[in-house]
Parts: structure tokens; sequence; C-alpha cells
């Protein structure tokens, strides 16, 4: 059979593979178009071992939620902004965001979920559509990471935030005591005024006794090796390490930071006053925030 250029055009523009390489494709395959996409695949995924190790820090945050009983955040990667910001590729970032929603429970790994027939296409799996992408883009594709939230059963609501752009993106679920405090409309506000802190302030954890030990005392460690090495007497390192402590303390703990609509109240006092008008606990259980492409260490 004659390969002709109109069959080497659409062949590249389904995907996206060299002249050369869709011209040996249909040639291989005596011009069947899906056997030439099939081999195309099949070559691409060659190509995607080797860039397995180049860096995908690009991409775009996906969030969802369900109704206030349930939550996810997804990072897909890439490694260009190009790439991320293209049409196909937020296409299919979409597409495991509402996959991932659909089918990962609390407690499954990310291979786990990424097995799983696709949920709008069960004849593939997201594993697949990898590297499908991967051989089109030219570009290592991942997914860095997930989370899911559920209330369950006690009362409250998961709240989901994403930024515009994509970048970052943040889960909450915040717990009242009665499903009548939950449902209020204040409740739901609270919530909402929360996750937009979160994403503007990046805590990294609620309270100052959730901070792990070992965090504590590395901080600990560099601030009195800061004042010693000023000259400063022992009683008054203390007091400069207890200082710097305090300041650390506003700076990464939720409720002791400035709230970000009203810097005059931390964010532990505002709850307080939330809390008591709405005549019931207001407890946060738990938070994420992912930040497109920051250090996870």
């Amino acid at each position: 059979m004659t390969i002709n250029v109109k069959m080497i055009k659409e062949l590249r523009e389904a995907t996206g593979a060299g002249v050369l390489d869709t011209k040996k494709a249909l040639e291989t395959s005596g011009g069947d178009f899906k056997e030439a996409v099939r081999l195309l695949r099949e070559r691409g995924l060659a190509r995607a071992a080797k860039r397995s190790g180049r860096q995908a820090a690009e991409g775009r945050i996906e969030a969802r939620g369900e109704g206030g009983q349930a939550g996810l955040l997804v990072e897909v990667n890439c490694e260009t902004d190009f790439v991320g910001r293209s049409k196909e590729f937020v296409a299919f970032a979409s597409g495991l965001a509402d996959h991932f929603l659909a089918l990962a429970d609390e407690g499954q790994t990310l291979d786990e979920v990424m097995a799983r027939p696709f949920v709008k296409d069960s004849s593939t799996s997201p594993a697949e559509l990898f590297q499908s992408q991967i051989s089109i883009t030219g570009e290592n594709i991942a997914v860095r990471r997930f989370a899911r939230f559920e209330v369950g059963d006690r009362p409250g609501v998961v709240e989901v935030y994403l930024h515009p752009g994509n970048r970052v993106g943040v889960m909450l679920e915040l717990g009242s005591e009665t499903a009548a405090g939950a449902a209020a409309e204040s409740f739901a506000g609270t919530a909402h005024d929360l996750a937009l802190h979160i994403a503007a302030c990046a805590p990294i954890c609620v309270t100052r006794e959730e901070m792990s030990g070992e965090t504590l005392e590395a901080e600990t460690e560099i601030y009195r090796t800061q004042a010693l090495a000023s000259g400063k007497p022992e009683p008054i390192v203390e007091r400069i390490v207890q200082g710097r402590l305090k300041k650390y303390f506003e700076d990464v703990v939720l409720f002791e930071q400035p709230f970000v609509k009203d810097d005059k109240v931390k964010v532990g006092e505002l709850l307080k006053q939330r809390a008591t008008a709405l005549g019931e606990e207001i407890t946060v259980h738990r938070f994420a925030r992912y930040e497109l492409g920051e250090s996870l260490d």
C-alpha cells in the first residue's frame, strides 16, 4: 500500500510523533491506522523509560469536593509550563481527578488507584493513559501525590479550595458538635475562610503540639547556635531562643498565625469567636495543602 502525505499528517496529528516515525509505522502496519498508532505507542513506551529520570515539576493541582462529605487533592506533573497549560494536559489532569474522586479510598496507595480501570473508560487504566500522554508530549508525566478526606460518622464538612492558576490547592476537614451546626451557613463560611487562609499562609500543623519533636529540636538548635555565636551569655541565649521559637510558631502553626483577612486576630482566636456565635465547638481535624512542585522532604 502506498503511504501518502495525508495519511502521515493524520497520524502525526493523532499521536504527535515525527514525520519519519509516522511514515515508518504506517509502512510497517501496511497502512492500518490503528496498528500504526499502536506501534508508535510501543515506541513511545521505550522512550518514556529513558525520560523517567527527568524532573516533572510543572503541571497542575486538581481539587474535587463531594457535597461537603468528601474531598480530593491530586498533583499531576509534567516537565514544562507549556505542556501544563495545554488543553490536552488540562483535560487529562481533570479526568484523572475524576477517577481518583470516584475510586480512591482513604488509605489506598497511589499505585493501587492508578491500576484500577479508568472511571471514564474501563477498557484502559490511568497507567496506560499516562504512557500515551508521555509518547504524545515527549515529556515525563506523573501523578506525584493525592489525598482524600471523608467526614464519615463525625459531624462536619470537607472544604476544598483551588487557587486560580491551579498551583495551590487546599483540603480541610472542619468538625462541629452536631449535624445542625455543620449545616449552618456560618460554619460553611468558616470552613471556606480557613481554606483560603491555609492556601495563602502555608501552615504545617494545626497546633504546636502537633509539630514533630524532630522539627522542633532542629529549629531550637539553629536558634541556640546563632545566639551563642553572637557572644550572648547563656540566660540571654535562652530568652533569644524562646523569642525566635515564638515567631516561628506564628509563621507555621495554623492557630498561631495572624488571620489572613484580619491580621489583628490569630486563627485560634477567630475559631473561638466563630464557635461562640455558632453555639458549639469548632474543631480543625486535619488539612492538606499542595503547592505545585514543592519539596516533599
